[in-house]
């Protein structure tokens, strides 16, 4: 079970940071496909990166659920868990970015944190199957 429970979380996490990429696509063609005189809130531009955004959080969960099930050392876990944490107040910071652009700017900044440790996280999975291999 921990084997396959490794090689999954490998696989999902190396997943989680393609989506992290994309994800930032997503924002640049939501902020380039604004229009002119529509609030914030009301703009269908920014609908595939809302969308594809909460599908995150539940991926980011699911991490964590595989690597509680893989149980290896836990640097592992904690890194993990901060990962699910960033990604849960994603949508929480977006929000309050509605109201203040200062405090909305940390939504930018918590996704630059969120894909620099998902993709430490995915190195060192993929680093630690070629050196058992």
């Amino acid at each position: 079970m921990r084997t396959f429970a490794g090689a999954t979380y490998r696989w999902l996490i190396t997943i989680f940071v393609v989506c992290i990429v994309i994800q930032f696509f997503f924002a640049a063609s939501g902020a380039f496909g604004e229009k002119v005189g529509v609030a914030l809130e009301d703009q269908s531009s920014w609908d595939a990166h809302r969308t594809f955004g909460l599908v995150l959080v539940a991926v980011g969960i699911l991490l964590l659920v595989v690597c509680l099930a893989w149980w290896s050392e836990r640097i592992w876990l904690l890194a993990t868990f901060l990962l699910a944490l960033l990604t849960f107040i994603q949508p929480i910071l977006s929000g309050f970015g509605d109201d203040s652009r200062w405090v909305g700017a940390f939504h930018g900044a918590n996704a630059g944190l969120i894909l620099l440790l998902s993709g430490w996280l995915a190195y060192r999975a993929w680093k630690r199957d070629l050196q058992r291999a």
